[in-house]
């Protein structure tokens, strides 16, 4: 401890034995270490003798610490500095003082000057590194401290903790990693390891930590959890459901399996039993904890998916009420709020969506548009989600060009040409080209709340979109059925099989083409087919009596598609974005909803704000097409007569 030699006492006679202060403080960091109160009087009894003892000031600051007493310890340490301000350890105590008394700037002040002096300190590294903004430099702290082999995989597992409390993933993932290599029997550090890789969305990553963990202690029911989270999220649902029912029955009073069960069965739900046995999950995670996040918040989405809107709304605010910047809540209480008409509330939540991670990241350089006046700037306006959503949204365009903006289309390559022709747009890119730098931006989904859209003031002034003349020309002279009601087909989405959420959604809101049979039934129809990808192969088998004409193969983008829609009378599609398009274009649409409908299709309403010339055909259980189809035919029945 750097102690020094006693000195003789002025004005003891001569030959008079002195206190062996050596010997004395020895005893004292013995009991000290050995958790016995009496050491703070010896050091006091040292300290009667030496009043200036660096180290026995240092040491009864500590010991003050230790008890909670941080403005003693505070007061003992500014003693020990004041004595010998050069000591590394001298400052780490004070720091951890300083911290304790809530003062972490000027704790962090401390710990790098105690590094200044002692550049290999894993203590003074670490309590810098468990502060919650240890600088810029931190990962290059971090890289030293996981390099000192002074450093235990305690001390790496407690700092890794912090970092990823902090947010700080990278270097997170980097102390785990160092407490691993360091004692690879480590169980809660793979754990921990395969969070940071989740929270990076790195799944693989996480599965491999969590069977790591495993394989080390098969019993973790924490492990078995979040193994189902990951491997979920790399589209395994069965692997997912069996992870957690393990973790249960390892654990059955831990709500967390119950929670996270519960939105996968939700997910997967294809009919009324599948959401009830979500909804059942759910609640039995709330009766082992009635404040559960997770569960409050996928008991919501249930609600949300069987259209209990007050209920819904209800157990996201709770959700926030526990956790209150919750983005997944926060954006499902969006849903929830646009579902039922309350717009001006429901746009300010779904700006939450950029928060869940499910979007691409915009751009941090381009300065994003907050409602001010543009006077002749340039602003881009630029697709987020998928081509529907580019559809609807893109109405808004002309509407920022009359408030000064110029106006900058990016949209999917498959859109460009069909809305380069709109009033007000100055230029339009594809997502997948360079553009010049605008002055501002603003993604399309995010101009009705700028622009203070209520249901009254929606902007359903149809059409709003025209195909450009070369592929009105182009379908002119494509051959067509004749005489009867041409009426264009799709009935399903796009799949995307990689894409698990959007794959389960898409499961929902498509059905087969033999669903459509019953159309057959009605005549002086002439059927046009305007379904792409791989459903199209269902009409090779068509219902009996449906004779359906493909052009598709002559369609290279939504511009050609718009071109033929002109052609016909009406399209019956499911939701997708041949719904969107067709209803921008002001013809005649139905569209076959799910049970869990759109938000943008409110709540039991078979009309829409958004599109005047569309028609709502919905499910009223949920899975069931066959009634729906039932119920287009009949209207068709009545609409040639």
């Amino acid at each position: 401890m750097g102690q020094r030699a006693c000195k003789p006492e002025v004005g003891k006679p001569a030959g008079v034995a002195l206190p062996d202060v050596r010997a004395m403080l020895a005893s004292a960091v013995a009991r000290h270490k050995a958790g016995d109160a009496a050491a703070g009087g010896l050091y006091r009894a040292v300290l009667s003798i030496e009043p200036s003892h660096g180290d026995v000031l240092h040491l009864l600051g500590v010991t003050a610490l230790q008890v909670g007493a941080a403005e003693t310890a505070g007061n003992w340490l500014r003693r020990a500095l004041a004595v010998d301000g050069t000591q590394a350890y001298y400052r780490n105590s004070f720091g951890e003082a300083l911290r304790a008394l809530g003062q972490p700037d000027e704790a962090q002040k401390q710990y790098r000057l105690a590094l200044a002096l002692r550049p290999a300190y894993p203590e003074a590294l670490a309590n810098l590194l468990r502060q919650p903004q240890p600088g810029d430099n931190a990962p290059a702290l971090l890289e030293r401290f996981c390099r000192l082999r002074l450093a235990g995989a305690g001390e790496l597992l407690a700092v890794a903790d912090s970092r990823l409390l902090a947010g700080r993933l990278a270097d997170a993932n980097l102390a785990y990693r160092a407490a691993v290599a360091l004692e690879p029997m480590t169980v809660q550090a793979y754990v921990n390891l395969g969070a940071t890789a989740s929270r990076k969305t790195d799944h693989a990553q996480a599965a491999t930590a969590y069977r790591r963990a495993l394989r080390l202690s098969p019993d973790h029911p924490g492990a078995w959890n979040n193994l189902a989270s990951a491997v979920w999220e790399l589209n395994d649902g069965p692997g997912a459901t069996g992870f957690c029912r393990r973790s249960m029955a390892l654990k059955p009073d831990h709500p967390d399996p119950y929670a996270n069960l519960g939105y996968i069965q939700r997910s997967q739900a294809q009919n009324g039993d599948d959401f009830a046995e979500a909804a059942t999950l759910c609640r039995r995670a709330l009766r082992l904890n009635p404040s559960h996040v997770s569960a409050l918040n996928n008991l919501g989405i249930v609600n949300l998916d069987l259209g209990r809107l007050d209920e819904a709304e209800r157990l996201f605010r709770r959700t926030l009420e526990a956790e209150p910047k919750h983005p997944d809540a926060r954006f499902n209480l969006s849903l929830a709020l646009l579902k039922a008409g309350r717009l001006k509330e429901g746009w300010d939540f779904y700006e939450a969506r950029w928060e869940t991670g499910q979007l691409p990241v915009v751009n941090a350089q381009l300065r994003a548009w907050r409602g001010e006046p543009l006077n002749g700037a340039t602003i881009l306006l630029h697709a987020e989600q998928g081509h529907g959503d580019t559809l609807h949204f893109v109405r808004y365009a002309p509407l920022v060009a009359a408030q000064g903006g110029r106006v900058v289309l990016a949209v999917q390559p498959a859109l460009k040409r069909l809305v380069a022709g709109m009033p007000g747009v100055a230029a339009v890119y594809a997502l997948t080209e360079a553009f010049p730098a605008p002055d501002f931006h603003c993604p399309l989904l995010s101009l009705p709340r700028l622009l203070g859209t209520e249901l009254d003031t929606i902007p359903s002034g149809i059409p709003y979109l025209h195909p450009p003349a070369a592929a009105v020309g182009k379908w002119l002279g494509q051959p067509l059925p004749g005489a009867g009601l041409r009426v264009g087909l799709v009935w399903s989405g796009d799949p995307r099989p990689s894409l698990l959420r959007a794959n389960l959604t898409d499961r929902r809101r498509s059905m087969t083409l033999r669903d459509l049979a019953p159309l057959a039934e009605v005549p002086n129809l002439r059927f046009v087919s305007l379904q792409m990808g791989g459903p199209a192969a269902q009409l090779a088998d068509p219902p009996a009596g449906m004779d359906i004409h493909d052009p598709m193969g002559a369609v290279t983008d939504f511009a050609d598609t718009a071109a033929l829609v002109l052609r016909l009378d009406l399209v019956i599609t499911v939701d997708t974005s041949v719904a969107h398009l067709v209803g921008a274009l002001g013809k005649p649409v139905w569209v076959l909803s799910r049970y869990d409908g759109c938000w943008r299709w409110l709540q039991d309403r078979d009309d829409t704000p958004w599109y005047p010339t569309m028609r709502l055909f919905r499910q009223t259980v949920s899975g069931d097409w066959t009634t729906v189809g039932r119920r287009v035919a009949d209207a068709l029945h009545k609409l040639v007569g």
